[in-house]
């Protein structure tokens, strides 16, 4: 049994791999894809086949029998599955499908591919979802394609952080009368940077890490944030600002309205460190940072992140990423959490 299983599964490795390499030849990766009949596939369903039969044994019968009105009904059968065919050709033909590479999100949640079409006549029960992927992935359908463009959003749900190729999406169509399937595997290289799922870490302030011995490596950081505790300087008063920070003495000597601006000196920023998380199941101090990076990142709070690992396991070089603030900087941030220890397989 196991030697009929290895040949199976190696015979299906094969087959699978002659069909990809002759998608990549016929139907190459692009952003963009117009359908035609180079990237076109029918073939009958289920159904279809079980029509064709009925017709095939309408006419066997009829010409056995020499019955006239059989033959007859055969004849205007197979006319209709002709006729049906091209009419499901027709109906998934000459529509335009664009889409960007690249999306993040995080790990355990719906992540949306946008996928733009565009069409100059109307379509009807057109599918999509992720061919390559056999879970969690939904399937998202348009039952009417009007004319002009309109955006559809395909759906996966990754367990595991890290960067994933998805591979292509199959769109597909039984219209009409369910005879025909036709279907396009359209690639546009479609690439997913997964973050951990961010997990609520108590008392945080705990496990902050403040780095003085000159940076994690040989600088020592220090920052001025606007605040309330030292004099900084005179500026044109802007209108909206509070009335309480004018600087009264100088508008009565004539020198204009001006408003005084203070700022507090911070000694050594918050340093986020892995190896300052509790728990020692890396994925789970992953998820703790995570959570951190986003409460930071609401806040615009100045931090830095030091992905560092006293576990074995853990074949990586410390990863730093220097203190700073704003959205860029909370975007890195989560990145080096995907990429790090190479991510995880979702395979």
């Amino acid at each position: 049994m196991n030697l009929l299983a290895s040949i199976k599964q190696k015979l299906n490795a094969t087959i699978k791999s002659r069909i990809n390499s002759w998608l990549s030849k016929r139907v190459p990766g692009s952003y963009k894809h117009v359908l035609s009949s180079r990237n076109i596939f029918i073939m009958p369903t289920r159904f279809g086949f079980s029509y064709l039969l009925l017709v095939t044994l309408l006419f066997l019968l009829g010409t056995n029998y020499q019955n006239n009105i059989i033959l007859l009904l055969s004849y205007l059968l197979a006319s209709l599955f002709i006729t049906t065919m091209m009419h499901s050709f027709y109906n998934f033909s000459q529509l335009t499908f664009t889409s960007t590479k690249l999306q993040y999100g995080f790990a355990s949640q719906n992540i949306y591919f946008p996928i733009q079409v565009k069409t100059s006549k109307d379509h009807y029960d057109i599918n999509f979802h992720f061919y390559q992927i056999e879970q969690n992935v939904d399937l998202t359908k348009l039952d009417l394609c009007s004319r002009g463009e309109v955006q559809v959003l395909v759906s996966i749900k990754p367990e595991l952080r890290g960067v994933h190729e998805l591979g292509r999406i199959k769109v597909f169509s039984e219209y009409s009368l369910g005879l025909f399937i036709t279907w396009a595997m359209l690639d546009f290289s479609h690439q997913v940077i997964v973050f951990p799922h961010p997990k609520k870490l108590s008392n945080h302030s705990n496990f902050l890490s403040s780095i003085n011995e000159k940076g994690p490596d040989e600088l020592e950081y220090k920052t001025n944030q606007s605040g309330i505790d030292d004099f900084s300087e005179l500026k044109n008063y802007i209108v909206g600002e509070s009335q309480a920070r004018v600087a009264w003495k100088q508008l009565a000597r004539g020198q204009g309205k001006l408003t005084k601006h203070y700022q507090s000196q911070q000694g050594n920023p918050i340093w986020l460190k892995l190896s300052s998380m509790p728990h020692t199941d890396i994925e789970t101090q992953l998820s703790y940072l995570c959570f951190l990076i986003l409460e930071y990142g609401k806040t615009q709070q100045q931090f830095g992140l030091l992905l560092d690992s006293n576990l074995s396991s853990v074949d990586q070089e410390n990863v730093s990423i220097s203190p700073d603030a704003g959205n860029q900087h909370q975007q890195n941030c989560l990145i080096a959490l995907a990429k790090f220890n190479n991510g995880r397989s979702a395979d």
